[in-house]
Order: structure tokens, then sequence, then C-alpha cells
């Protein structure tokens, strides 16, 4: 047949601004295809932008004769970009930080059924935090995905795979790689070219090197040439982490790299200066949302015993770092276009650190069910300088340590705050004021060891520069090292800083008043665990007394020798250096002497005050509160509404520790779709008309029945509490 193909472009507002060739035709054979040309002019187009998100539509009418047998419409965006290899990313003209996430597929309680509601609210929790970029790790979103971040703003890295193995549904090494990546690749980069949001093309996240389906240059190179053949205007990357196959041609194809965690794109970018880098997981820091525990850890690795992870945001992976530390590292290197955290929600699955007691993550911004944590108030007040955030952590029930030391952290936009417990005020604190620590015994001390590198002396290992080290002169693990205090002293912490991690020696160190008869004070034993990476710093609480300390190895594995970067000696607790970045991105207060009462944060920017919070003390529950984020609901059988459950004590204030157990009652157009708490230890099922709350909260989880409108009365009950209602229309949508 002969069809006739008209284009149309509407501008943002619908109106149409420009045409195709009136009459284009193309002759198509009976069950076949066709392919046309036409080229079309916006004049002054509006751009794209994070900011200002203008879309523009094209329809296309097809007509046989003058009947009209096909149309469709599909929304476009007219924008630059480039990823530069010194200047990060840009976006019409101007540099743009990219504060991004990494998001799963899974939505909670609702699990892997795809909800566009529940995405829609998933991003725009992220951007009321800060976030203009999106990883769709690791695998071709839902195409709704990409529909939202047009509409909304927001930059995306679109990736096609996590592995080339059987994550990439290739059984036994079949299709080959080849043959299944173009197809998959096809399909992906068809699909997805004509979304403005997209900027980058990512063709595998985390891939080893070599094997049957681990990265070569020729295997990267026909991956990344099948996505220029169906969009070569669009940059190819991958995440990478493995630094040293930087120094192998293996990324030589891609047009950027994407490096997960702890800086590892070092050698990359020393062999590679003119490549862009993207940081494209950063973080995986952990927390509970509600869960406080003391004494604070003083290692990003020390978790509760409670199987929970503490919510005052000092703990990451074994491979990671907590957000402060990766706030200055894009600070430090703004070459590198923004970081893309692991991850905005919690998600099911890899429950690290408690793989084998949990069912989903702890490494979320916003818990499983959707209820932002902390740590979603210090990305907000740094990813959003411009508007207000003041935040108080931890709640303020602590009756078993009344006189005791509880620390207070305020999250704000502010430069400084003021803290006030019961109307005193505990003084006021500025960003990037270090406070003193105690006196290090060993600085600077006279040292000596059993042998020594020429370039890596003994009393490097004492010299306060984590760059430089101590290093024996052999592998052989029979090797000492030994500070001179100069006096009698008494030594109650000790912060030892290894060349690698500290899992790798086995050591005793030991206490002398004349450096020729010794005590042991402390031993440490080597370790497989963490089974990746882990800290290279150590401590040790003892009880020492004496001139002379010394570090006695004797046992060392994975290809380690005995080499320290710093020793240092204490007369008491010491926080580690590690968390010195959290002094200029929160505010603290490390020895507030815990009253039951209230506290008040009072925040300033620029000697300006820009707002005030509280935090009281609560009593008993006493009453449930729903609070739903949408009041007016379609009848699609698919719109959703979130209803916040919460319970207060009789004076509303709300309550921190409550755990009850509270049944609903749902009338009328709607039923429960599902039900969380954020508790990854959970094991109550997401469909149930019932939830404990977890640290005073809970959510359900509302689904409109399909063509059915009316109100919707929802009720919540729990035994000895004062019920609440909350209700909701559906409309046709």
């Amino acid at each position: 047949v002969d069809a006739v193909v008209e284009i149309a472009i509407l501008d943002p507002a619908g109106k149409s601004v420009s045409k195709g060739l009136k009459g284009s035709q193309v002759s198509i054979a009976a069950g076949g295809t066709g392919e046309f040309d036409q080229s079309l002019t916006i004049k002054k187009p509006q751009r794209w932008d994070i900011d200002s998100p203008k879309l523009y539509t094209a329809e296309v009418i097809v007509r046989v004769g003058k009947k009209v047998v096909d149309k469709d419409a599909v929304a476009f965006g007219v924008r630059t970009f480039e990823f530069t290899a010194n200047d990060g990313f840009h976006l019409n003209g101007r540099r743009v930080q990219l504060f991004g996430v990494n998001l799963h597929h899974d939505q909670g309680p609702l699990g892997a059924a795809f909800y566009t509601r529940a995405m829609e609210r998933q991003l725009e929790i992220m951007k009321d935090m800060g976030v203009n970029s999106l990883r769709t790790s690791h695998n071709p979103p839902s195409p709704e995905v990409l529909e939202l971040c047009d509409r909304m703003g927001i930059v995306v890295w679109d990736e096609a795979f996590d592995k080339w193995d059987g994550t990439a549904d290739r059984v036994r090494d079949e299709p080959p790689l080849e043959q299944h990546g173009e197809r998959q690749i096809r399909n992906f980069v068809m699909r997805d070219r004509n979304h403005p949001s997209v900027v980058v093309w990512s063709i595998g996240n985390e891939i080893g090197g070599g094997g049957r389906s681990g990265l070569t240059p020729e295997r990267v190179k026909f991956m990344s040439d099948f996505v220029r053949k169906y969009d070569p205007t669009r940059p190819v990357g991958m995440g990478c982490h493995i630094p040293e196959l930087a120094r192998q041609p293996i990324f030589d194809a891609l047009d950027l790299t994407g490096w997960n965690y702890l800086r590892r794109y070092a050698i990359y970018r020393e062999r590679n200066p003119d490549k862009p880098i993207v940081y494209s997981e950063s973080a995986s820091a952990l927390s509970t949302r509600g869960f406080y525990e003391l004494p604070l850890p003083n290692r990003k690795n020390e978790y509760s015993k409670q199987l929970q992870v503490n919510s005052y945001d000092l703990n990451a992976a074994d491979w990671s770092d907590i957000p402060d530390v990766e706030f200055k590292l894009m600070k430090d290197d703004p070459f590198v276009a923004g970081e893309l955290v692991w991850t905005g929600f919690d998600y099911l699955g890899e429950p690290t650190p408690f793989s084998r007691e949990a069912k989903s993550s702890y490494f979320g911004i916003v818990d499983l069910a959707g209820i932002p944590k902390d740590r979603f108030y210090l990305y907000r007040s740094y990813w959003r300088p411009e508007a207000d955030t003041l935040h108080i952590l931890p709640h303020w029930n602590w009756p078993d340590r009344v006189g005791q030391p509880v620390p207070v952290f305020v999250y704000t936009n502010g430069d400084s705050a003021e803290l006030f417990l019961n109307g005193k005020s505990l003084g006021r604190r500025q960003k990037g004021v270090v406070p003193d620590g105690p006196p290090n015994y060993a600085k600077g001390r006279p040292v000596t060891a059993s042998s020594s590198q020429d370039e890596h002396p003994a009393q490097q290992a004492a010299d306060s520069d984590k760059n430089s080290r101590w290093c024996a002169a052999s592998a052989d693990p029979n090797q000492w090292w030994q500070v001179d205090l100069g006096e009698a002293r008494t030594v109650r912490y000790l912060a030892i800083e290894f060349e690698r991690e500290e899992k790798n020696y086995g050591y005793e160190i030991k206490v002398s008043d004349d450096g020729s008869t010794w005590k042991t004070v402390a031993t440490k034993s080597t370790s497989r665990f963490p089974q990746w990476n882990g800290p290279t710093q150590i401590f040790h609480n003892v009880d020492a007394q004496g001139r002379y300390l010394r570090v006695e190895f004797n046992r060392l594995q994975g290809n380690v020798w005995a080499s320290i970067r710093e020793f240092a000696a204490y007369p008491q607790y010491a926080e580690s250096e590690y968390y010195a970045p959290t002094y200029t991105y929160r505010l603290r207060w490390n020895d507030v002497v815990y009253q039951p009462g209230e506290l008040k944060a009072v925040a300033y920017k620029d000697g300006r005050k820009i707002g005030e919070t509280v935090m009281r003390t609560a009593g008993a529950p006493a009453a449930l509160r729903l609070t739903p984020d949408r009041t007016k609901l379609a009848a699609t059988g698919e719109d959703l509404c979130y209803v916040l459950v919460e319970a207060f004590d009789e004076k509303g204030t709300p309550c921190p520790l409550a755990d009850n157990l509270v049944h609903f009652k749902v009338e009328g157009p709607a039923e429960i779709a599902g039900v969380g708490n954020g508790n990854p230890l959970s094991i109550e099922p997401f469909q149930a008309d019932y939830r404990k709350l977890f640290y005073g909260k809970a959510m359900l989880i509302l689904k409109t029945k399909p063509g059915q409108k009316g109100k919707v009365h929802v009720t919540a009950s729990s035994d000895g509490l004062v019920s609440a209602e909350a209700t909701a229309i559906v409309v046709t949508p």
C-alpha cells in the first residue's frame, strides 16, 4: 500500500510549532515495514532542564487514502549536555553537579509488580531531598520510570545489564554474548532513545575481567558499538569496581566510566585524564529508621548486636563510606560528574550486614515502607542548600540514661545552630569546627623497629601523616615496631592505621617500663572477615602503664608485609579521624547529659535565623494518627494512597519507641495493597489488614478498585489506644 505519514510538533503548551512535509508518502508491502525521513525545525526551543523539564510532543498520523490507520504521540525534549573530563557534567551550557541515587526495581511492600504511582512517590521524595539524577540499577526500567523522569526533570543513567552471565538471562553462556547483547541492546536503546532524561547508556555493572562472560577489550567494544549503532548521540559507559583493570585497555571503547566506592577511579583517572568519570555507586551507608544505640561506633563497620544499624549515620558497608566522607570526596575531586548513592530506598534482599538474619536492605535513605530515615535530612541539607532543613536526632526517650551523655546531632542547611535542653543553652555549634581530641602520646616520639625499608622508616608511623608509613624490610611476619613515650604514661586507648585492611595482620601489643620486660595488653588474630575490603584502622581499649609500647607481629595474610601508617596512644577514648568530615556537614553535641523534657535547635545561616525545631520526651502511647499522602484518587485499579500510621501520647507527642499492633478496616472503593513498617527483620506479611508499629510508625498502602468511585474510609485501631480515621475520594480518571 501507499501510506501517507504526517508529523506535527506541539510545544509544551500544546501549540503546533512545526509540521513535516505534507503528504510524505512511503510504499509498504503487505505485512512489511517501511522507512522515511523528515526534517523539522523548532525555532527558539524551550529547553528541557532539571529545573524546567519542558516537553514537546511529536504527533504522527498514518493514512491510507483518506483513512487514518495508525497514530501515535511521542514526548521528547530539546537540550544539550556533555560529560567533560575535568569539569563534570554540563547541561544546557552550565555545569550541574549530579546528586543522584540508585533505585532497585521493587517497591517495598508491593513487591516487584510495577505501580506508576509508587514510582512517582519514590521520585517525589527523592526530588524533595535534592536528587537530580537516577541510575536504573541494574536493568532497563519500566518505561513509565523514564516518562516520570522526563516530566520531573531527573537525568538518567540507563542500564542494560548487571553482569553478562545468568543475570542477563544467559543460561550456561547461551545465547552467545555477541548475539544476545545486540538483541537486548537494540530493544533497550530503541525503546528509550527519545527520552530527554537519558544521558548515559550503561552496558553493565561490576563485571569481572576475562572468563567466559567477563570483561575483555573485544567484548566491551562490541557491546558499546551495539549501543552506538542505534544511538550515536549519547555516551556509553558502565559501572566499574576493579581498579587494576584500568591498567589494561579494557575500557578504551567506552566514552566514560562509572566507578563504585572508595575512590576506585584513581588509577583510571591517572591513565585516562581525558575521559569523564561518574561516581556510579557511592556511600552504601547503613541505618535502621528510629534505632539508636550507645556508645557511638568508632568504625564504620562496628555494628549493633541487635541486628539493626545505628541511625546516628556513622555506619557503612565494609567496601564503602558514610555520606559525609563522600560529600568531601566530591568536593575534592570536581572533575567527577557527581555521585549516585546506593540506595535511595531500602529494597528486598541484600540485607548487609546481617545477610543471614534480615530480609531487606539497610542501605536506603528511605526505609522499605517509604518512610524517610534521618539520613534523608542529611542529604537534603547538603544537596538543597537553598531549602531550609532542620532535623534533630536521636529521639529523646532514654529513661535508662538519666544523668549520662546522649549525643545529639542536627542536620541543617544552616551554617550553625544553638541547642537548648529544657530552656538551657548547650552552646552554639558551627560547621567546619572539629573539636580537639585527647593528646597522642606517640606523636613525634622516638621509634625503633625490627627492620625498615629505606623509603619507609620506622619514624613515619608516628608522624601524624597517613600518607607515609613504616614497612618492614621483608615479608617475614615476625616483625616489631616500638615507640618510646619519653616517660611512664597511663594509656587507655590505642589506634593503629595499617597499610592494608587490618584483618590481614595478627599481632600482640605490649607495654614496658624499661624496654626489656614486656606485658601484653592487647592481642589480635588475622581474620577472613569482612569478605571484601574492610577498614584499615583498628582501636584497642587497654589498661596500660609504661614508657614503651610495642607492636609484635606474628601472622600476616593476603600478601601483606608488616606496615603501619600511623600509631597513636591516648589517655582516653579518641574519636577516629575518619569521622572528622561529619563536623563539616552536620552539627554535633557529643556530651549532652540526658534529662527528659524538650530539646530545641535554632539554626542560623549567614547570621540569620532560618528556623527552629523541637524533640520532646514522649509518654506512653495513647492514640493513633493516620496521614494519607493524597486524598483524591483515580478509579483505575492501580492508583495508590500511602497512609502513614503513627502513635502519639496524650499530649500529642510522637512515641518513638511504640511497637503496638495496629488493625486496619477499609470501606469504599479501595482495598489494601500492602502494609509495612521498615523493619528489615520483620517476617510479617505485606498483604494483611494489620501491622506492628516499628519505632512508632508503619505504612498502609491502599489501591483503588477499577471503575468504582466514591468515598474511602479507613480506620486504624489498637488495643488501649484511641483509634484513628482517614478518608479519600475516588473519582473517574
